[in-house]
C-alpha cells in the first residue's frame, strides 16, 4: 500500500468531524476522516435512535458506504 498525503487528518466521523472535513474539501484542501467504528447511515449523532444502538451490537447496520473498510 503506497503513502498518501493529505492536506487535514480529522479524528472522529461525528457530526463536528464531517463539518470540518467538507469546510476543508469546499476550500480546496485534501482530507481524511479517520473513525473507530463504522461510517455511514442516516444520523451522524451515536446513539440517537435506538436501533443504532442494536445495530452496534450485531457488529453494524450495513458495514458503512462503499469504500469503507475497518481499521
Amino acid at each position: 500500500m503506497g503513502a498518501t498525503t493529505y492536506d487535514v487528518i480529522v479524528i472522529g466521523a461525528g457530526p463536528v468531524g464531517e463539518n470540518v472535513a467538507d469546510r476543508v474539501v469546499q476550500g480546496g484542501l485534501s482530507a481524511a476522516v479517520v473513525e473507530r467504528e463504522p461510517v455511514g447511515g442516516e444520523c451522524s449523532y451515536w446513539g440517537l435512535h435506538a436501533d443504532q444502538g442494536a445495530a452496534a451490537q450485531r457488529g453494524g447496520a450495513s458495514g458503512g458506504p462503499p469504500g469503507a473498510r475497518r481499521a
